[in-house]
């Protein structure tokens, strides 16, 4: 049931946080996804996607708010959502030559890190949608994820490794473990009517007839090799060779050009054409965690390499309509038919679907309370007071400090800190 929420006479004004600014699939689904869900629930919002980049119309899916503008805009937000994607990261190399707009800008926790630690001091609710965390927590952020995780109105993550990673940083708060909402891209399409941009392009490109898409990632060039050495095999299937992350490499050349029966698209899809085509096709041989998981959604079988299973891709262990090949033996084609029906939701699909309900309930619940409270308000500015003592002591610089200051003040304001942290969970 969708209940209509105004903040001063106007509409909802959330932001959401992220990689939304990159040629990638997965990323550019989670706004599409949050703002379904929550006007679901919450009734006409205004979503604010805030990337390194601003973007535009027609040349992208949609409005992209640079995070320059972050400063000057967060007073106006009512919420924030941190992802999802392999966001909560620390290392540079996030995608190549992928870097912040601006100096001031921290790479890479500026847009997920401090847009969370803004919207604390604004006093603005803050969820986490599920993202994961990758590699290591520096020990110089510690005070700073504390802050994060713990003033944090729900944080949820998409896999048990991320809620370890986080778990030293929670205190009292809960970190839930919940599927990763692209497992809900098939409420975003309408399978049983196609788009017409969709129907366009299967009369174009021969796609009326049953297809396999293949992920143009030089990942498989296994499989390309297969099908090259058994071109009977495949003669009776159509292959359409569709990037589906360009900004990781993904390009319409590497699979090669002599794939008997391939198809290629001239322009990248958006990323809602392109779920369609995945969900159309008859089978998916890919690497990519979101591919899949569309794949997936719209009880389209699987097919991965049988490396290709661990780390942020363990998630889809256990659903039914995924299956591991290699490279010696390849892929049979009959196995293409060998996928769940498409009538219902696997089991396993019905079950992750009822999970991310409660996920987007617990969400829109949160923006259905208030703002954040003064003393709240005043705690959080206490402890930004506070910060520079603790990220110089705990940097090993004590030796910056006067030599008539002694150690035991390192350990008072250690101390304070942390009280005054617990006042500003308490006054929430």
């Amino acid at each position: 049931m969708s209940v209509q929420v105004k903040v001063s006479g106007r509409s909802l004004r959330l932001g959401v946080f992220g990689t939304f600014d990159v040629e990638n699939y997965g990323d550019l689904l989670f706004p599409l996804l949050v703002e379904a869900e929550l006007s679901r629930r919450l009734g006409p919002l205004t979503l604010q996607r805030f990337s390194y980049h601003s973007k535009t119309t027609p040349d992208w899916p949609y409005e992209v708010t640079s995070l320059t503008e972050l400063p000057a805009m967060a007073g106006d937000l009512d919420g924030v959502l941190i992802g999802g994607g392999h966001i909560i990261r620390f290392d540079k190399g996030v995608a190549p030559g992928y870097a912040p707009p601006a100096p001031d800008i921290h790479h890479p926790t500026g847009y997920w890190l401090s847009p969370i630690l803004i919207a604390l001091q604004h006093g603005t609710p803050v969820v986490w949608n599920a993202p994961g965390v990758h590699g290591d927590i520096p020990a110089w952020a510690d005070p700073l994820m504390k802050l994060a995780v713990g003033g944090s109105r729900y944080v949820s993550v998409r896999d048990e490794s991320s809620r370890r990673a986080l778990a030293r940083f929670a205190d009292a708060t809960e970190i839930n473990v919940v599927p990763d909402a692209a497992f809900g891209v098939a409420r975003l399409i309408e399978t049983r009517q196609p788009s017409p941009e969709f129907t366009r392009l299967r009369e174009a490109y021969g796609l009326n007839d049953p297809y396999i898409l293949v992920q143009a990632t030089s990942e498989l060039r296994d499989f390309a090799l297969y099908v090259r050495e058994h071109k009977q095999l495949f003669r009776n299937h159509r292959l359409l060779i569709l990037p589906t992350g360009p900004i990781a490499g993904d390009h319409n050349a590497a699979l090669g050009d002599d794939l008997p029966g391939s198809v290629r698209l001239p322009d990248w899809p958006a990323p809602l054409l392109l779920a369609e085509l995945i969900g159309g096709a008859k089978a998916v041989v890919a690497v990519s965690l979101h591919l899949s998981i569309t794949a997936l959604a719209c009880g389209v079988p699987v097919f991965r390499p049988a490396r290709s299973f661990g780390g942020k891709y363990a998630i889809l262990s256990g659903f039914e309509g995924v299956f591991p090949f290699d490279a010696r033996d390849g892929i049979e084609p009959g196995r293409f038919d060998a996928g769940p029906a498409r009538d219902k939701p696997s089991p396993s699909m019905s079950a992750a679907l009822r999970r991310l309900d409660v996920h987007w309930d617990r969400i829109a619940a949160v923006f259905l309370s208030a703002r954040e409270s003064p003393p709240a308000l005043q705690a959080l500015s206490r402890f930004w007071q506070a910060m520079p003592g603790l990220l110089e002591a705990r940097d090993g610089q004590a030796n910056a400090v006067r030599e008539d200051v002694k150690p035991t003040r390192i350990t008072l304001t250690l101390r304070h800190l942390s009280r005054l942290r617990r006042w500003a969970l308490d006054a929430k």
